[in-house]
């Protein structure tokens, strides 16, 4: 797993609007920096403010941590740190936005110097205390009462105005601050230092305090704070004289004496157990680009989100609460998971297998599902699929299934070329188009190693077009949202690698016809509710059924149909998943092929090689026709030859018109670069130019 470059530690305490500001502003000067992560410490705020903050401020890099009670700064940044010890560095600092982002970067900059710890202060400042001169009066005198306010006024702004400087004298003299060091709550250190300082904290804890017990490699960079815009300092007279009384008493000289005894066995601080997402628990198979939208409007919608996906750090993950590294084709691990984890709803998209899986998860615990687990079954089993096609008479390609007892004799009956299948994986994973049966046989192993069945699928090749229907099935009635042309990879071996989806399709003009075998082929699997998602070929000898699923396509389908249509698929899964109602909201007289928009799916494929840089996601969001986008693969990482769909590199969604769209297209692609250490753009234009 990649380890974040930096942990941001943010105590919040009765504060809103300028947490939600602050968050944006360090997202907009780190995210092209480095790796980070917020950790935002609820101080014991009500329950109003700890929603609001649930609401607005949290994300992907964003975590909410709440604290039973109000414990004070210094504790919720002790609570803060230790949950932030897998980063490289970690920086504190305040909720009111005196401390801005840009000085952090400063910070981070100083500290790859070989600093320990690096502090911000704000530039020294003449203070005048306020005018207490009492008020002319015709008798001049003035009462007890009077003369103890001017003096307690004067107190107290010595007290907060110098209060720091009596902090680092209190320092200087018990721990040796050096003199050119000004500690504040805005700094940021090495994991290694944090480790060290918190790792036995009990008691009483100040941060500082505990950095100089020992000698460190330290600096204070200098910058104008910012006016206080919202809330005020908490730090009262009193306050202030309480906590420099502890500092003495905790780490001057006679602390192992006086507090040895209440450091061991004092609480610092209890954190509030994870609450029940009043939206519900949601579990989703998979976190791979794929599922990305999902994740990340479950959280939006105040979901509780776990994640099953087997890779250590999928994309997905920071959108979850829980990441269960399980593979979603390990139904026993899932369930068990899903049982653990007090699920409500089971869902995925963007891939075949996990439908499989949480529809025997949705039976095991009795969760709704659009699906039984024999109906998903025929829908992501090929050999059951092709069964079922068979018997109610729908054209599909004429098929053999074979194992490793069988021969060539056993395909005689099929003109070559043959394709080879395995009937229950994915991604276009273990299927080759052969010569003939000898070569089918050589790869049979190749095939299997794919799947968990003994059998393999071998299909007679169809030269045709690949078309996808993508629909919502209501009550056993299909509505067609959209036909597209499924576009592919130009390998005569590994085929059926989908490089993007155009609509509309060129086959338009069949569209009843289209239309008429989708709702057949809804009608033979018997589906009542739910998605639709169907391949089919369009050849000479007419229109045959490829391969059925049910669940949103993997072509970023939740986003392109709700921008042609109106119809908000991935919140329809959703519902449907919670066993709540779905309503299609659509014109009655609806159909795909009276859309005047025009959509492209760009799924980006890539020469093979080392990725040195690529343009930056935010620079592509720019183009007002992109809907989304994203990178599979990162700098550093390898492009890997192109034999099914997990070398593909990225994607984007484009919009537009007949009129527009191909231009669109070329646009994307002018910025779209992702180059190799000697310069040279990988990025394959496969894409037709018009």
């Amino acid at each position: 797993m990649t380890r974040t470059t930096l942990g941001i530690v943010i105590p919040v305490f009765h504060s809103t609007h300028s947490v939600a500001r602050l968050i944006q502003d360090l997202q907009n000067v780190f995210d092209s920096v480095c790796t980070c992560h917020i950790y935002l410490i609820d101080d014991g705020n009500p329950d109003e403010i700890a929603s609001w903050l649930e609401r607005h401020c949290c994300g992907p890099h964003v975590t909410l941590i709440r604290l039973k009670n109000n414990y004070g700064q210094q504790n919720a940044i002790l609570c803060g740190i230790r949950h932030s010890l897998g980063c490289r560095y970690i920086a504190t600092m305040d909720d009111d936005l005196q401390h801005h982002a840009a000085m952090l970067l400063t910070l981070y900059r100083t500290i790859e110097e070989g600093y320990d710890i690096v502090y911000a202060a704000p530039f020294p400042k003449v203070l005048h205390p306020p005018n207490t001169s009492p008020a002319a009066s015709p008798s001049r005198l003035l009462s007890l009462f009077s003369l103890f306010s001017r003096f307690a006024s004067r107190c107290r702004f010595y007290v907060r105005s110098k209060g720091s400087l009596m902090r680092d004298q209190l320092f200087r003299i018990m721990l040796k601050l050096p003199d050119h060091i000004k500690v504040s709550s805005f700094r940021i250190m090495t994991a290694e230092l944090a480790e060290e300082i918190t790792r036995d904290a009990s008691g009483f804890f100040y941060l500082s305090a505990a950095v100089f017990l020992g000698p460190r490699k330290a600096k204070t960079c200098f910058y104008e704070p910012r006016p206080r815009l919202y809330g005020k300092s908490g730090y009262t007279f009193w306050k202030l004289m309480g906590l420099y009384g502890n500092i003495i008493r905790f780490y001057g000289p006679a602390a192992p004496i006086l507090t040895s005894k209440k450091r061991r066995q004092a609480m610092l601080y209890e954190e509030l157990p994870q609450q029940a997402s009043p939206s519900g628990a949601i579990m989703v198979l998979g976190g791979s680009n794929c599922q990305l939208h999902a994740l990340m409007r479950a959280r939006k919608e105040g979901c509780h989100v776990i994640l099953a996906d087997y890779t250590p750090s999928p994309p997905g993950a920071p959108y979850a609460h829980i990441h269960r590294q399980i593979s979603t084709f390990d139904i026993a691990q899932c369930i068990k998971a899903a049982r653990e984890e007090h699920v409500d709803a089971v869902m995925t998209m963007g891939t075949d297998q996990p439908v499989y899986t949480a529809a025997c998860i949705s039976h095991e615990l009795g969760l709704p599902s659009c699906l039984t687990p024999e109906e998903a079954l025929a829908v992501t089993n090929k050999k059951v699929m092709k069964q079922i096609l068979k018997d109610h008479g729908i054209p599909t390609a004429p098929y053999k299934l074979i194992d490793e007892t069988s021969s060539g004799k056993d395909l005689d009956f099929l003109t070559p070329p043959l394709v080879i299948k395995p009937l229950d994986s994915q991604g276009q994973r273990g299927i080759f188009k052969c010569a003939g049966a000898s070569e089918i046989l050589s790869h049979l192993s190749q095939t299997l190693s794919f799947s968990r069945c003994a059998e393999a699928l071998v299909e007679q090749f169809y030269p045709s077009d690949e078309i996808t229907v993508s629909g919502w099935v209501q009550k056993g009635h299909l509505t067609v949202l959209t036909v597209t042309d499924r576009l592919l990879y130009p390998d005569p071996v590994h085929i059926g690698i989908c490089i993007g989806h155009r609509f509309p399709s060129v086959h338009m003009d069949r569209y009843e016809e289209i239309a008429a075998i989708s709702q057949e082929v809804a009608l033979a699997f018997g589906l009542k509710e739910g998605p639709f998602y169907l391949q089919l070929l369009i050849g000479r000898e007419g229109i045959r059924v490829n391969e059925l699923a049910c669940r949103i396509g993997g072509a970023f389908e939740d986003v392109m149909i709700p921008w042609l249509t109106g119809f908000d698929i991935l919140g329809a899964v959703m519902d449907l998943s919670f066993g709540r109602p779905v309503s299609l909201k659509l014109p009655k007289d609806f159909r795909a092929d009276r859309i005047k928009k025009c959509a492209a799916v760009q799924l980006i494929f890539g020469r093979p090689g080392i990725i040195s840089e690529a343009t930056p996601l935010s620079d592509l969001e720019k183009l007002p026709f992109l809907l989304d986008c994203g990178y599979n693969y990162l700098p550093g990482q390898e492009i890997p030859a192109a034999h099914n769909a997990t070398a593909r590199l990225g994607h984007g969604v484009i919009v537009g018109d007949e009129e527009n769209i191909a231009e669109r297209i070329d646009r994307f692609y002018q910025v779209c670069r992702v180059l190799s250490p000697e310069g040279e753009n990988l990025v394959e234009r496969l894409y037709p130019k018009s």
